[in-house]
């Protein structure tokens, strides 16, 4: 059963380990992208119909075309969420989009060094390459997850991952 961590995360204890689920917040320009979608079919049939002339059901079909992606964009913006299973031995992060499981990450835990929050330079509602998020450190490469999160949120998760594995802190030269 899942219990409120902190903010917007929920978690539940696994045998040895932890599961904790962690909502994505994408910034505001992502979700500005949606318009772009809706309005996309709108353009192509301005553009056909100047052409040579669009006539028939197409342009009311485009219509439907540009709403259903727009609202499948702004379902997947809602509902996509990041779910963190750690154990001693292996590290999973899955993110799920509308409960589908699309991407999915396993590696062993204690390769992972430098737990760490990384706060957004510039707010959390402007550029996605900007978000914050938590970063792990694992073969000389930053692995990132939890997009969005706050620092609140960021702490609670990241004592509850403490308890669960001592990760190793390594300051960089």
């Amino acid at each position: 059963m899942l219990e409120k961590l902190a903010g917007r995360l929920k978690w539940e204890r696994t045998g040895n380990g932890i599961r904790v689920v962690i909502p994505v917040r994408f910034p505001f320009m992502a979700v500005l992208s949606g318009m772009g979608v809706i309005s996309l079919p709108f353009c192509v049939v301005s553009i056909f119909d100047k052409l040579g002339g669009v006539t028939g059901p197409l342009p009311v079909a485009t219509i439907w075309v540009g709403l259903i992606l727009g609202v499948m964009q702004m379902m997947i913006f809602f509902t996509t969420k990041h779910v963190l299973t750690l154990s001693p031995a292996e590290t999973t992060v899955q993110s799920r989009v509308l409960g589908i499981g699309v991407r999915k990450h396993t590696f062993a835990t204690s390769r992972q060094r430098n737990l760490r929050f990384v706060p957004s330079e510039y707010g959390d509602w402007l550029f996605m390459s900007d978000v914050s998020r938590v970063e792990i450190d694992r073969d000389s490469k930053a692995r990132k997850f939890a997009f969005g999160i706050t620092e609140q949120e960021a702490d609670a998760l990241i004592e509850k991952m403490t308890a669960v594995y001592n990760f190793h802190k390594i300051e960089p030269r």
